[in-house]
């Protein structure tokens, strides 16, 4: 007797619980948002004109999903950047901040990075998204820092 009530009971919260849950499922996903992209293109153009997109919710939500999760991440991405000194020697301190300095004088338009990781100092250059951007700018400095290598590193958003 106390197993069959105990299987009803079983049974009716288990209904309960799972018809629950399927309701909870259909609702959309909604995402508190600070900036739509979308809204953006909705709105007039200096001339009036405006943009039409036809296309299903959960593409736009998606997308605004996507820059949330950008701009929690601290403005950081996967990308590569060209590696222009390391060395551990007594000296490579004094080096790497005088190889920091000229190359920031040459080139004032790219982000130089020194760091120091057990036992190296090094100094990276640049914030490049892709291998051909960072292969393209290293053959411009090649003749100046003929050692020079691409490396895969967290980047910041470079502009576009």
């Amino acid at each position: 007797m106390r197993r069959t009530i105990f299987v009803f009971i079983l049974t009716f919260f288990s209904g309960v619980f799972f018809s629950g849950s399927t309701l909870a499922q259909e609702q959309p996903d909604t995402l508190l948002s600070t900036y739509n992209v979308f809204d953006h293109f909705r709105l007039p153009g200096p001339y009036g004109n405006r943009i039409e997109i036809i296309q299903s919710d959960s593409v736009e939500q998606a997308v605004n999903r996507n820059i949330e999760h950008n701009r929690l991440s601290s403005g950081k991405m996967q990308g590569f950047r060209v590696r222009i000194f390391f060395d551990n020697k007594q000296t490579a301190r004094t080096e790497s901040e005088n190889i920091a300095a000229d190359f920031a004088v040459q080139y004032p338009g790219t982000a130089v990075y020194r760091i120091y990781e057990n036992p190296y100092f090094k100094i990276t250059v640049g914030d490049f998204r892709t291998r051909s951007e960072a292969m393209r700018f290293m053959l411009q400095i090649r003749k100046t820092y003929p050692q020079a290598f691409i490396t895969r590193e967290s980047i910041y958003y470079p502009p576009l």
